[in-house]
């Protein structure tokens, strides 16, 4: 190779380092940015901004997602963090990006640990099934890799979720194998938080003493090494066993002492665990005010984290308290709304108990004929509880009660050959012999008819459970697909298929508080796609085409205009039947500057179909649309930026009305300074100044309404 040919390879080495270097330096930079940003979550966790929080987690796992640069190590760490917050929602997500990565890495190992927290937060969420879906994946991951450790996790998680599902016996099993390993590896944390779960479970069982214990055990195993988390937690549980036995004041010592404790972590879900017993107490104690207050807070942070069962119980100690209080109206609500809730999460056992207080409550307000109501409900419910979960164990104490009783059968007739063979050996060998080969006979007859007896009657068990067990699936796929048909009905529109606004009363707060969180990141990028964009469109001249071709051709138009709007805007659109001719669209991630393009291609794309309705001929229609940004002022909160935002967007429709229809008038934005003539819109809601678009001649041209009521 000659001179120029090496100094050419030595320029390509040089910039192939040069290129590598930068992309490290690159990915450093990322590394060190995805550091900042899980510090800045964690103080807002701490100060307990936990919008914030939600919303800079979730926009850092859009980044991160984006540009494929956030291990998923940092994922994990990120959705724990708010795992311990009780942010369990935006913890899922995390989570689940988390485990997207590891299982295209192949680490098992990792995979089966984020399984197992994802099953934690689902549980914490009362959402049981999905949880044990996710140990059972993560349960065939630690067989496989033979992972003792991880079972136990596992097994421990298992137990907890069986607890809370009200499978109390079968719950002990799993437990009682995670505390085996925990106790024989020394690993005192661990083997504390089993013995605390086995303690509830006896609390559960009415077994007030063996609870105690086991409770004891927990604190004793890490008195002097444990984090003051988990001694507080075991403390409360105690005060909850006290006041279950009915010691009031002592409950609410050892309660306070847990609350102490707990206080110290800054761990905000076990904190509004304790407030929840401490309200209890106070109540029983007829401390009634501040109990209810505890209450009340315990149940506003139990329904910001989505918890469903320190919600349930909390609304429970609070009708309770109600009820203590002869306040029976409100006693009444809260125990309405209970019941309403543990029907949605399908929560027998929880719907009885509000349920009892209803019938309490009517009794007490003498209205004995909806008590007679509530009490029929409630025999419903006990037979239907009692048909699922009873079942199998008295089967399971029948065969018992069998076994002893031919056990005893058994020594009963011992005792007889024994006395015969006696008497027979003072008598002669030959009536010995005798005796001895008779009752030999007699008891092998015995045997085998027993046998046979107990194969027949185990035949017929089996046969009368796998029926029973055929019933309950066919009911649970019934109740499966009427769940699913009762949500699509309460979120759709059945004429049109679209959305309706109680879908959209779930999505918008969401949605706003985004958008807004995104404004305040880049105030001054015009050209961004954080904004949300909101346009109410109502068809032109309806009643007429009701009155002219009737109601059906009215519908056919309907479902029609839904499939236009369909192609207009985009499938990421929240596009609302808002009621009548009227539509409501809101379009994410899009810039205000897109606002008169898409009402234009609205008008027009309306203006341009036929539509069917049955005759010779399809007619053709106009639509009217007013539109905003929302909100119109950024700095709103939810409630005034949407009433807000649809006064105005209505406002504007009714002027595109009184303008001749067929068109199109709206706020682009809102301004800062003052402007020398404001417009109606402007003194109406009372803005500085606004850019207003219309597809009318200009701005001066739009005819304004005098009210919304015109």
């Amino acid at each position: 190779m000659g001179r120029k040919g090496f100094s050419t390879v030595r320029l390509l080495v040089c910039a192939l380092l040069i290129t590598v270097h930068c992309a490290q330096v690159k990915t450093v930079k990322a590394f060190e940015l995805f550091d900042t940003e899980i510090t800045d979550i964690e103080n807002l966790l701490n100060a307990k901004q936990y919008a914030d929080a939600d919303s800079k987690a979730l926009l850092l796992l859009e980044q991160a997602l984006q540009q494929q640069q956030m291990s998923a190590d940092t994922f994990s760490t990120l959705g724990a963090l708010l795992q311990n917050a009780s942010r369990f929602e935006v913890a899922k997500a995390i989570f689940n990006a988390a485990l997207e990565r590891y299982t295209s890495d192949g680490d098992l190992n990792k995979m089966a640990l984020t399984l197992l927290q994802l099953a934690t937060s689902e549980r914490h969420l009362s959402n049981y099934t999905i949880a044990l879906t996710y140990i059972r994946r993560a349960m065939s991951i630690a067989q496989i890799e033979r992972n003792e450790l991880l079972k136990a996790q596992l097994n421990l998680e298992l137990g907890i979720i069986q607890q809370e599902q009200g499978e109390i016996e079968t719950a002990l099993e799993p437990l009682k194998q995670a505390l085996s390993y925990f106790r024989e590896n020394k690993m005192a944390n661990q083997m504390s938080v089993t013995l605390l779960r086995i303690g509830e479970i006896y609390s559960l069982l009415n077994q007030a003493t063996l609870a105690h214990t086991y409770y004891q055990d927990a604190f004793d195993s890490i008195q002097s090494t444990g984090s003051p988390k988990l001694l507080g937690t075991i403390k409360t549980r105690m005060g909850a066993l006290a006041l279950k036995s009915g010691t009031i004041k002592q409950a609410i010592k050892t309660i306070n002492e847990g609350l102490a404790l707990l206080l110290s972590t800054n761990d905000v879900g076990a904190i509004a665990e304790a407030k929840m017993l401490m309200g209890k107490a106070l109540v029983e104690n007829n401390d009634i005010a501040k109990g209810r207050e505890l209450l009340q807070e315990a149940m506003k942070f139990a329904s910001s984290s989505g918890q469903a069962k320190l919600m349930k119980e909390g609304r429970l100690a609070l009708a309770q308290a109600y009820m203590k209080e002869q306040n029976f109206e409100l006693a009444l609500k809260e125990a309405r709304t209970g019941t309403i809730d543990a029907r949605l999460n399908r929560d027998i056992r929880g719907q009885l108990s509000f349920l009892s207080l209803q019938l309490s409550a009517f009794v007490s307000l003498g209205e004995f004929k909806k008590a007679l109501d509530i009490q029929s409900v409630i025999q419903q419910l006990r037979e239907v509880l009692l048909d699922s979960e009873n079942k199998s164990a008295i089967e399971g104490l029948q065969a018992e009660i069998e076994l002893v009783r031919q056990s005893r059968t058994l020594e009963k007739l011992e005792e007889s050959k024994q006395l015969v063979l006696a008497q027979a050996e003072h008598e002669n060998l030959q009536s010995t012999l005798f005796w001895s080969v008779s009752l030999a006979a007699m008891l092998l007859t015995f045997l085998v008819w027993g046998r046979y007896k107990q194969r027949q009657q185990t035949i017929i068990l089996r046969r009368e459970v796998r029926q029973q067990t055929l019933i309950l699936q066919e009911k649970n796929e019934e109740l499966k697909r009427a769940y699913r048909t009762l949500e699509e009905v309460s979120l759709r529109d059945p004429l049109t298929g679209l959305y309706n606004r109680h879908y959209l009363e779930s999505q918008l707060p969401g949605e706003i508080r985004r958008s807004q969180f995104s404004a305040k990141q880049n105030p001054d990028d015009s050209k961004s796609k954080q904004d949300l964009l909101c346009l109410l469109i109502d068809i032109d001249h309806f009643k007429r085409i009701n009155d002219d071709y009737g109601h059906i051709a009215g519908d056919k138009v309907l479902s029609v205009f839904a499939n236009v709007l369909k192609e207009v805007f985009r499938q990421t659109d929240l596009i609302i039947r808002w009621g009548g001719e009227e539509f409501l669209v809101v379009c994410r991630h899009s810039n205000r500057e897109e606002l008169p393009e898409l009402a234009e291609r609205c008008r027009e794309m309306v203006a341009h179909t036929p539509f069917d309705i049955g005759l010779e001929k399809p007619i053709n229609i106009t639509c009217s649309i007013g539109f905003s940004l929302l909100p119109p002022d950024k700095d709103d909160d939810f409630d005034s930026a949407w009433k807000r935002t649809f006064a105005v967007v209505d406002y504007a429709l009714y002027a595109t009305k009184l303008s001749g229809r067929n068109g199109w008038v709206g706020v682009i934005e809102t301004l800062k300074t003052p402007r020398a003539h404001p417009t109606m819109l402007d003194t109406k809601f009372n803005f500085p100044g606004s850019r207003i678009a219309t597809s009318f001649n200009n701005v001066a041209s739009i005819k304004w309404p005098d009210s919304l009521d015109k």
